[in-house]
């Protein structure tokens, strides 16, 4: 199966400098410092024309990811909105007060996001039971899961990560990301159950093109 880059931005900006790469996706955010949330509609739309595969994430705001009403609404509406824009993805992860995967209202938004691949985020590590959790993920249908492993970094993680992608065998795509970069990307290359890596590609707190092209060139040699 073909290995698959995704790069997250968090700016128009830096989504010009990532598009001019052959990338797979782009997950687009905003605010860095809060480890992104939802992009404006203005800027997803903007980002669209750059890109065939923009995959915006749709988190209404930082912190935890248990949601209340208003912020679910808001949630459901950025996808409507995403899904007629032509949005090839969406980004999201809903977990209910005792951090298990809120099984009903990811129903709905994946309901919502109709033909649109869905990608759950890092709210995954915060479940206890990773195990049970992507079980109930694989159930539900979603396309991906981003994790580090329960741990600060993927490289940390490896091994748990490791874990769920021999468990799983690509009836979800478990995609490592967290401080994926071209001088450990290999580590992770060498598991043929995982075809997809995320990077922010950030070098020096600076998005770096020079990173994105390393990266391009590792797993082109795959």
């Amino acid at each position: 199966m073909k290995k698959k880059l995704e790069i997250c931005v968090f700016n128009i900006k830096d989504c010009i400098k990532a598009s001019k790469h052959k990338i797979d996706r782009i997950e687009f955010c905003k605010n860095r410092k809060e480890e992104g949330i939802s992009p404006e509609k203005k800027e997803i739309a903007e980002a669209i024309k750059l890109h065939p595969n923009i995959y915006p994430m749709i988190r209404p705001r930082k912190g935890n990811f248990v949601y209340n009403s208003q912020e679910f609404f808001e949630m459901i509406d950025l996808i409507t909105f995403c899904r007629k824009l032509g949005c090839k993805g969406v980004v999201f992860g809903v977990l209910n007060k005792k951090n298990e995967i809120d099984v009903e209202k990811c129903k709905i938004l994946l309901d919502k996001s109709g033909n649109m691949s869905t990608t759950f985020h890092k709210a995954f590590d915060e479940t206890i039971d990773v195990f049970k959790t992507i079980d109930e993920l694989i159930k539900l249908g979603f396309d991906r899961v981003l994790t580090s492993g329960k741990a600060k970094t993927a490289l940390k993680g490896i091994k748990l990560i490791d874990k769920l992608a021999k468990k799983t065998q690509n009836k979800i795509s478990v995609m490592p990301g967290g401080g994926i970069r071209s001088d450990n990307i290999n580590t992770f290359l060498d598991n043929k159950y995982l075809n997809d890596f995320h990077s922010s590609s950030i070098i020096n707190n600076c998005f770096n093109e020079t990173e994105i092209k390393k990266l391009i060139k590792r797993i082109s040699n795959i």
